[in-house]
């Protein structure tokens, strides 16, 4: 679901908005908790189920500062996750547009934010997926260096990794 979701919002086919307000005017629907609770996430920027994951597995129940989404920056790259006090980009690459000249697309954009004082971390659908909470504190990490002061929250998940393995 949540991939169908993620694309036609993406695809500009509709908007979250106008989504849950269908799912309003229904009087029943199997998934509706599920749905509405989608719809709240996909509302702020989210493009892909992966940069869903990040929010849902990554950033929330590791107590992450809310990261801006899509951000468009003043050279027009549009960034997935950008925590902007930190100068920190979080990309977040699925295969697609990112092999051949598209890898090279990505190590220009990179390579810029570098030299504009920003650092960008690179994570894809594996990383997110089955080592959240290793991105989690490395994202923390990094957002420490430049300055964020909240700490580090152990999720559940986060219980099951030996200390030493952080």
């Amino acid at each position: 679901m949540a991939s169908w979701v993620t694309r036609a919002v993406q695809t500009r086919r509709t908007t979250s908005v106008r989504l849950r307000r269908a799912l309003e005017a229904r009087s029943r629907h199997g998934q509706r908790q599920l749905l509405s609770e989608l719809l709240g996430d996909v509302a702020p920027g989210i493009d892909s189920p992966l940069e869903l994951r990040y929010l849902r597995d990554v950033e929330r129940p590791h107590g992450l500062p809310k990261a801006d989404r899509q951000h468009l920056s003043r050279h027009r790259h549009r960034r997935e996750v950008v925590y902007v006090q930190y100068g920190l980009v979080v990309e977040l690459d699925g295969r697609l547009g990112h092999e051949g000249m598209g890898r090279f697309r990505d190590m220009h954009r990179d390579n810029l934010a570098l030299v504009l004082g920003q650092g960008t971390l690179r994570y894809g659908f594996g990383d997110v997926a089955g080592r959240s909470c290793l991105v989690a504190r490395q994202v923390f990490g990094v957002l420490a260096a430049r300055g964020f002061a909240g700490p580090f929250i152990r999720c559940v998940r986060c219980l099951d990794i030996p200390e030493s393995e952080f």
